[in-house]
């Protein structure tokens, strides 16, 4: 195990539950000074993963699935560490199960299944279980009829919050396979971003809040 990988996990703030956090613990700037320890591989590998499954990479995120699983292929070509494979193939999970609850459940279409075939290895039993409650897999992950019901009642911010709480789970596995090697720096660095999404989108509903608030004032003129 590498003495600057156990310092730079030692010089990481602690991170508190992203639900119950009131402002993160450290800036992006001081994060990637930490991670300069990083080696070449390690460094490359972390930044074509936060380039593909970061919660932040709205702008630079695929306008379909499609064009989302060919990025995933190019990336998994080059990303080779065991467990942020692991990461993104949960990612990719959820995403394509996310995919096919977003279909019209009484019709299969077969333009799901040719999206996303190839990004998880559940694209073929989602599309052989369309006609089956949750596609069969709610035993294997909970989360899909509480997503299911979010989807349906058109609930962004529900759905937003069980599937970072579902991925901070995952990061926290993660890390504590290894708590002093690359998994625990790049499972900080992912639950890092978790906590900076939630952050940011507490702060857009206040600034929303705050808009409603003065127009009804001005309304009361």
């Amino acid at each position: 195990m590498a003495t600057s990988y156990i310092t730079l996990v030692a010089s990481l703030p602690y991170l508190p539950p992203f639900k119950k956090a009131e402002r993160s613990p450290i800036t992006r700037l001081r994060l990637e000074q930490r991670l300069h320890v990083l080696d070449s591989q390690d460094a490359r590998q972390l930044a074509l993963a936060e380039a593909l499954v970061s919660w932040r990479m709205s702008l630079a995120k695929p306008k379909t699935d499609k064009e989302m699983v060919v990025r995933c292929r190019a990336a998994l070509q080059e990303i080779t560490q065991p467990a942020l494979r692991e990461f993104i193939e949960f990612r990719m999970d959820q995403q394509t199960i996310l995919a096919g609850l977003r279909q019209n459940n009484t019709i299969f279409e077969s333009a799901f299944l040719e999206q996303v075939s190839g990004a998880s290895r559940w694209a073929g039993f989602i599309a052989a279980h369309w006609d089956t409650q949750d596609f069969g897999l709610a035993a294997v992950y909970p989360w899909i009829p509480e997503a299911r019901r979010y989807l349906e009642a058109n609930d962004a911010a529900g759905l937003d919050s069980l599937l970072m709480d579902s991925i901070w789970q995952k990061l926290s596995r993660i890390a504590e396979s290894n708590s002093f090697g690359f998994e625990a720096i790049f499972a900080f660095v992912f639950k890092w971003d978790i906590l900076q999404a939630w952050l940011a989108r507490d702060a857009r509903q206040a600034k929303s809040r705050f808009q409603e608030l003065i127009n009804e004032v001005k309304n009361d003129s």
